[in-house]
């Protein structure tokens, strides 16, 4: 069974990684997880492993149980070099802004200069005040 498993990767935030079971001792899970390996496929995406080692975790390390031992239905595609790539990692590549997309930046862009103008006018205002005005 495919699980994701809350581990410490030493960066001080623990994370969600995927593992397999592959054995079972009452609360007791001997696991393989799913890692990125140095090597690329031939589209150059990052092949994941199951790793040789193991480890023992108990249940409450476990955040989802998947259930499915099929990677394809967690986010993996079988490479033909006997490892997996991450299925949102190809498809970013292709990713094409729509039109919407591009005019709302624009607009939000065009927001932020308007704020701006009204912040420089502010500080023009301070900039003018003196203590006799007082």
């Amino acid at each position: 069974m495919i699980v994701r498993v809350w581990t410490d990767i030493g960066t001080g935030k623990n994370v969600s990684l995927v593992a397999r079971i592959i054995d079972t001792k009452g609360a007791v899970f001997t696991i393989q997880y799913l890692s990125p390996t140095e090597d690329k496929d031939k589209h150059g995406f990052t092949i994941y492993r199951y790793e040789e080692e193991t480890y023992e975790i108990d249940d409450d390390s476990i955040t989802h149980y998947l259930d499915t031992d099929d990677e394809t239905e967690v986010g993996f595609k079988q490479t033909d070099c006997g490892g997996w790539i991450r299925v949102d990692e190809e498809s970013d590549d292709d990713y094409v802004p729509s039109e919407d997309e591009t005019d709302d930046d624009e607009e939000d862009e065009e927001d932020d200069i308007e704020d701006e103008d009204e912040v420089d006018d502010y500080e023009d205002d301070i900039e003018d005040y003196d203590e006799d005005d007082i």
